[in-house]
């Protein structure tokens, strides 16, 4: 793997447009560092408050806890607080409560309190994303006490090559675009919300483009990836926060693509940013229902492909990762689904239900 980002070839214009293109349409192309298959480009925000249903009861969650805590993984609590939040002080009364029942239990380290935070997730400005975080990591704080809190985001302005120069024009349009599309998501901000403390963890998807938008411009996605963790040291961010890759691997059926493949995203999506200072990746998911299909990392069965095989060398190699698993979605029952995470997964996040 190399860090090179030169030389290119004289495509500026063409890139320019494709780079504009493609930030304009949400970074949409982002999707593949970390948000779910399929995820749509966004719509433009609304101010609807959204609705919260009541909560569902706790003990299908409690015990999914219980197993993983004896499988010795270790728990994160995934909630949608935002959501919550959003809906008004009695619904994130209780989800803070249900939350910090769950918190509670051993084996619990933390709590992932909101999920793409600020990409098209019912925030609407960097002013109420800085609330959301000092509301709830003061009530967490006092109802779950010395538990982290984890938020993942994705960032679209790092998959623009960020930190080189001299800058180039589609360097300079694709981060144009990206501030103009998610101003509460430009570094500066994240900046601002690191410098909060209300987060202890954070899992970083750094809005790699297309392979063909890079090749365009002269580089590579691995080189991107390089420039774009390379950027977070630079805005010391490794100093505030603790910070982890996120990235959806997960497909559709069995797996389809070749073991060259998966050795290459891989490469990409974990060690790439393992050698660049994240201490975790974390990599969605077990096995969920997404857009009509189901997800996995295995094959139907809990059989092994090429991605998996890929996965138990990072586990071999001591490398840290997480995944998400849900006690209504499951591939064999509760204990033989995470027994067999385990087995490469040092960490997993269940849901509270607070969804």
């Amino acid at each position: 793997m190399t860090g090179q980002l030169r030389p290119r070839a004289p495509k500026a214009v063409i890139a320019v447009v494709a780079g504009i293109a493609i930030a304009a349409a949400g970074v949409a192309a982002c999707g593949g560092s970390g948000t779910k298959p399929g995820h749509p480009a966004p719509a433009p925000p609304t101010q609807a408050a959204p609705s919260a249903s009541p909560l569902p009861p706790v003990a299908d969650y409690r015990d999914a806890v219980d197993v993983a805590a004896r499988n010795h993984l270790r728990v994160w609590i995934e909630a949608d607080m935002v959501k919550r939040w959003e809906a008004g002080k009695a619904s994130f009364r209780a989800a803070v409560s249900r939350v910090a029942a769950l918190a509670r239990q051993p084996g619990v380290v933390g709590v992932k309190i909101a999920d793409e935070l600020g990409y098209n997730d019912g925030t609407h400005s960097a002013g109420e994303i800085r609330q959301f975080l000092a509301d709830t990591a003061r009530a967490l704080h006092a109802a779950a006490p010395h538990k982290l809190i984890l938020v993942d985001m994705v960032v679209p302005e790092l998959g623009c090559l960020p930190g080189h120069q001299p800058a180039m024009p589609p360097e300079l349009a694709c981060a144009a675009a990206a501030q103009a599309h998610y101003p509460a998501l430009a570094l500066p901000e994240i900046g601002r919300y690191l410098r909060m403390h209300a987060i202890d963890v954070l899992d970083l998807s750094t809005g790699l483009l297309s392979d063909t938008t890079y090749a365009g411009w002269g580089t590579s996605a691995d080189a991107a990836q390089v420039a774009a963790w390379q950027e977070v040291s630079r805005l010391g961010w490794p100093s505030l926060v603790r910070l982890q890759a996120r990235k959806a691997l997960a497909h559709p059926g069995h797996y389809a693509s070749t073991s060259a493949q998966a050795a290459a995203d891989v490469r990409l999506f974990v060690d790439i940013p393992l050698a660049h200072g994240a201490h975790a990746v974390d990599i969605w998911t077990w096995h969920q229902e997404y857009d009509g299909a189901m997800y996995q990392l295995m094959n139907p069965g809990m059989q092994p492909n090429p991605l998996w095989a890929q996965l138990e060398q990072q586990r071999r190699a001591g490398h840290v990762l997480f995944t998400h698993m849900s006690p209504h979605s499951l591939e064999s029952g509760l204990d033989r689904d995470l027994a067999k995470i385990a087995t490469v997964f040092a960490d997993v996040f269940l849901p509270a239900g607070t969804g």
